[in-house]
């Protein structure tokens, strides 16, 4: 069996642009998923300063940043607190995509 080679030692091996591409994409797809503390820290905040601007105190955002369940209303206010709009997209398996209107205004 043979040994298995640590991913730097292949992806060294890659041409330059093709290494920038694929860390350019790996950039994008851990964007595309962030958890809500991840998002935060990403607008340089605070969990005070997040409580101050939702009218609460900060244990409520601890709380909120670790639930694996939220009503879409209080995630729509939490994205908005920390500067963002809440779009909600569903993909269906065939690649089809829509952007529901009526759930995030």
């Amino acid at each position: 069996m043979k040994k298995p080679v640590p991913y730097e030692k292949v992806f060294a091996k890659f041409p330059l642009e093709r290494r920038r591409r694929i860390k350019a994409r790996a950039k994008e797809l851990i964007a595309e998923e962030m958890a809500l503390r991840d998002l935060r820290r990403s607008r340089a905040l605070t969990q005070e300063q997040v409580a101050k601007r939702l009218g609460g105190k900060q244990v409520y955002v601890s709380r909120l940043e670790s639930r694996s369940d939220v009503k879409v209303s209080t995630l729509r206010d939490y994205v908005r607190a920390i500067g963002g709009d809440l779009q909600l997209m569903v993909t269906f398996p065939e690649g089809a995509k829509a952007k529901i209107k009526d759930l995030a205004s």
